[in-house]
């Protein structure tokens, strides 16, 4: 198995993890008590998604926020269609912060071991 093909099994694995706890109804104990923890696990899941993505299918920068940004925002309707959840502008912008960070990381990392040669 190629270490692609590996990238895109666990790319695939963190998708539907994070599809499920997305969509799972969440309990008041189950959720961290401080101000926008939400937007905290949304950022961060992004960036985890980003870097798997990235890890799997090395497409151009603009294609891949675009696809993780749709993505989002799929969660995000998906939630408002649920009775238990609600869709949030914030999160969606969390989640899009979270892939462009690792993405703006990624981009900064490349080209700065690309001048160290």
């Amino acid at each position: 198995m190629t270490p692609r093909n590996v990238a895109r099994i666990i790319f695939l694995i963190v998708l539907i993890g994070l599809s499920v706890a997305f969509l799972v109804q969440i309990s008041g104990n189950q959720v961290p008590r401080f101000e926008h923890a939400d937007k905290v696990v949304h950022f961060g899941a992004f960036f985890v998604l980003a870097l798997t993505f990235h890890r799997a299918f090395p497409i151009p920068i603009w294609a891949a926020l675009a696809i993780l940004t749709s993505y989002g925002l799929a969660i995000e309707w998906a939630q408002d269609l649920l009775p238990y959840r609600q869709a949030s502008l914030g999160d969606l912008l969390a989640d899009a912060a979270g892939a462009a960070t690792y993405y703006a990381f990624a981009y900064w990392r490349f080209h700065h071991k690309k001048k160290a040669k």
